[in-house]
């Protein structure tokens, strides 16, 4: 039996999205709590890419209020969602195939040595370094910071992108069919990340 309290970390109330004659999205509620992994089901075309991607800041909502952490925020763009603590995985992850693991754990968000903003030289050791440490802490087993991403597995890329979240200390994690186009064996270890993200 869980004692834990539920304690709100977001609340959709009212939320409506047209695209042009189409109402994508109708008079949406949703309540999530902390330490909560839910899952949203419906048919193809019922809202739910539409609905992540308006928490997310990719839409903005027409209709309705969205609170985190109980205070109501304005999610106007993917930066003001990551600036809340909002990350999100989409079904086809922005990962760049060529770059390294530790690039890509890092990537827009990267460590300099010396200088402000986008001068100075990159921390490739501190990125190496932290990006190995997220991905053992997600009990995935890589060689290599070095390694591509292209010569990853669905699942690792998927366990990559996840310990890039729990890096940046992300406190609400959306992943868009994150088993999509996975084996089961693959399927069963990112449903394995997810409880360790929980914990």
């Amino acid at each position: 039996m869980n004692n834990t309290p539920n304690i709100e970390l977001l609340k959709c109330s009212g939320i409506n999205k047209w695209y042009g004659n189409l109402h994508a999205l109708k008079d949406v509620d949703m309540t999530i709590n902390k330490g909560e992994v839910i899952g949203l089901i419906g048919d193809n075309g019922a809202g739910k890419s539409t609905l992540i991607k308006v928490i997310c800041g990719v839409h903005k909502l027409d209709e309705g209020e969205v609170f985190f952490e109980g205070n109501k925020v304005e999610i106007d763009n993917p930066k003001s969602a990551m600036k809340l603590g909002i990350e999100t995985i989409h079904q086809y992850s922005t990962m760049f195939q060529e770059m390294s693991i530790a690039r890509n754990v890092f990537i827009g968000r990267e460590p300099k040595k010396f200088g402000l903003n986008f001068l100075g030289l990159l921390d490739e050791k501190t990125m190496e370094r932290e990006s190995m440490k997220s991905i053992n802490e997600v009990g995935l087993d890589l060689r290599s910071p070095h390694i591509p991403v292209k010569e990853l597995s669905g699942g690792e890329r998927q366990g990559v992108a996840i310990a890039r979240s729990m890096f940046f200390k992300s406190k609400m994690l959306i992943l868009d069919e994150p088993t999509n186009h996975l084996s089961v064996k693959e399927t069963l270890k990112v449903l394995e990340y997810i409880q360790s993200l929980k914990k």
